[in-house]
Parts: C-alpha cells; sequence; structure tokens
C-alpha cells in the first residue's frame, strides 16, 4: 500500500513537472515565394494558437508566444537569402521573435499545421510580388532564348560538318573515277560515291 501510495506521488510529480514545463522554440525556416514568404516555427511542444499574437512594420514580422521561450543562439544564427535578420527576445511571460524580409509585407496568416509547428504565411505588397514575377519571367524568357540559340547553334555545326563531309565523299568519288578512267567498274564506283555524297 505504502508503495503504491509512493508511486502514484511520484507519478503526479513527474506529470506535473512534464506539463509546467515552457514551450521551447527550437527552430526558424524561411521559404520565399514570388508573392510572399512562409515561416516556420517548431517547438517542443503543442502551441496553441490563443497564445500567438503577430504584427509586422514594413519589413519586419514579430511574432510573440505567450508561455514560451526561443533558442535565440539557433534562431539569430539562421540564415537564408530571403532575410535580413532574426532577433529573438525572451521574456518570463513570452518570446517575441522578429524577422526582417527583403521586401515589404502587406499582410499574415497564422496556422498550425501539425502538433508541434506554427507557420505564418506573409503576403508581399502587390508591387513587390508583381515586380517580382516579371524578373522570374524575363530570365525565364532569356534562358529559353539561350537554349534555343545554343540548339541552333550545334544545328548550324553539325550541318558544316555534313557539308564538309559531303564534299570529301563526292571529291573521292572524283579521285575513284579519275585513277582509272579506262576501267568503267572503278568509273561506275567513283560516280557513284560523287553521287551518295550529293543527296546525303
Amino acid at each position: 500500500m505504502r508503495n503504491n501510495l509512493l508511486v502514484t506521488i511520484l507519478f503526479l510529480f513527474s506529470c506535473s513537472f512534464i506539463l509546467s514545463q515552457d514551450i521551447m522554440i527550437k527552430n526558424i525556416e524561411v521559404d520565399s515565394k514570388n508573392n510572399g514568404t512562409i515561416i516556420q516555427l517548431d517547438s517542443n511542444k503543442k502551441v496553441n494558437l490563443e497564445d500567438v499574437t503577430a504584427w509586422y512594420s514594413s519589413e519586419w514580422f514579430y511574432m510573440t508566444i505567450y508561455g514560451a521561450n526561443a533558442d535565440s543562439l539557433s534562431l539569430t544564427n539562421y540564415e537564408n537569402e530571403s532575410l535580413k535578420s532574426v532577433e529573438v527576445s525572451n521574456s518570463d511571460e513570452s518570446t517575441q521573435i522578429a524577422v526582417q524580409l527583403l521586401s515589404e509585407i502587406e499582410s499574415f496568416e497564422i496556422d498550425s499545421p501539425k502538433r508541434k509547428t506554427l507557420q505564418f504565411f506573409l503576403r508581399n505588397s502587390q508591387s513587390n510580388a508583381k515586380n517580382s514575377i516579371s524578373i522570374e519571367k524575363n530570365i525565364n524568357d532569356f534562358e529559353e532564348e539561350k537554349f534555343n540559340q545554343s540548339e541552333n547553334e550545334i544545328v548550324y555545326k553539325n550541318e558544316q560538318k555534313s557539308n564538309v563531309n559531303n564534299v570529301l565523299i563526292i571529291l573521292g568519288g572524283i579521285v575513284v573515277s579519275a585513277v582509272d578512267i579506262t576501267n568503267s567498274a572503278s568509273f561506275a564506283a567513283g560516280a557513284l560515291i560523287g553521287i551518295i555524297g550529293i543527296f546525303l
């Protein structure tokens, strides 16, 4: 009986310790698209969306998670071509993560697609999105033009090789015919080689 009571007390103590632990934001991932950016935060425990607030100012996006702390070293050292910087501020009640992007933000949404994941969908301003799409289209057009030009150069070089080969075959046919012009078989063979060179 005494052992059961001791086991029950230890179980309740460990459960209360585990449940009272703060949420730890341990990882950040940033993925940029033409029309916006997706920021993903991974934690050690489930984060309730009611405990998350966010706002933006120009190119800065601020995320506050109540009842959580963040691994400031890991998050501030995160590098990505679409970010200028990441700043973390932990307090007793919450953590605030500020991300400075390369483009201005127009709006955002918050989602929790997995149990221990938060996602923030940031939309670029319309002018930035249009410029980005236009630049990407120009790059694609340039690459396609360059590919077509390379393809045409290959065809032209192959035609040049083919023309040189045809001339050599015709000359070979003339040489075979001229070696022994009195022999009708060698003359016919040379003429046949020359005709084949013309049609290849």
